[in-house]
């Protein structure tokens, strides 16, 4: 009893350093490239954010990494998650105490949703532009694929998935998720380690779209 009491303290605690943390710029010198940019963007449903990337340009080609590639599509948007949410919860109402708990503490494992557009998003309340050189977009793009898990023979771990759910493929992570290394703050490391604008730390999605609105 007096350990959960301990627990339910904790939460408020973690919400007010959560949202300090969120509200500290990372990188505020950052400006947009005008010369030369690549466009990226974020895009977020609400709860977590996927990175939007060019599927090919002249700095990398996601076809040497990522196996089937529609041909249509020219955007790829690239997520990092608890493998049980991902897999297991399509909707709020499917969320099992056990997929909550081992999605908290780190005990589960995590997986990389893969998605295709045609083109980029419009900007909205949910979706972001920025505008970065080719250095930065090296950068995003090393950090991402060191995030995917490989076989052997060097080759991505593909999970089944129903595809009633979720569009795409999904593949398996490094790294495990918890309340401290959420699906936003993988994306928020990889915005500080690409030298972009962001904030100090975040479990949320909206530091990381409002730090380009």
């Amino acid at each position: 009893m007096l350990y959960l009491l301990y627990l339910l303290a904790l939460i408020p605690l973690y919400i007010l350093v959560a949202l300090l943390l969120s509200n500290i710029p990372y990188n505020r010198s950052f400006t947009s490239e005008k010369e030369h940019p690549i466009l990226i963007q974020l895009h977020s449903n609400g709860v977590h954010t996927d990175m939007l990337l060019p599927v090919t340009n002249s700095i990398y080609d996601w076809h040497s990494f990522l196996p089937d590639i529609p041909t249509a599509n020219n955007v790829v948007a690239i997520g990092w998650g608890d493998k049980g949410f991902y897999l297991n919860t399509p909707t709020w109402g499917d969320l099992t105490f056990s997929t909550a708990f081992k999605a908290c503490t780190g005990l589960s494992t995590t997986a990389m949703h893969v998605s295709y557009y045609k083109g980029s998003l419009r900007t909205s309340e949910n979706t972001v532009s920025i505008l970065i050189n080719a250095e930065q977009y090296k950068k995003l793009c090393n950090y991402v694929q060191a995030s995917f898990q490989q076989d052997t023979n060097n080759k991505l771990i593909l999970v089944k998935h129903d595809p009633r759910y979720y569009s795409g493929h999904f593949y398996d992570a490094k790294g495990h998720y918890s309340i401290f290394t959420s699906c936003n703050s993988w994306v928020n490391k990889g915005l500080k380690k690409s030298e972009l604008k962001t904030c100090l730390w975040t479990p949320f999605d909206w530091p990381l779209l409002n730090a380009y609105k």
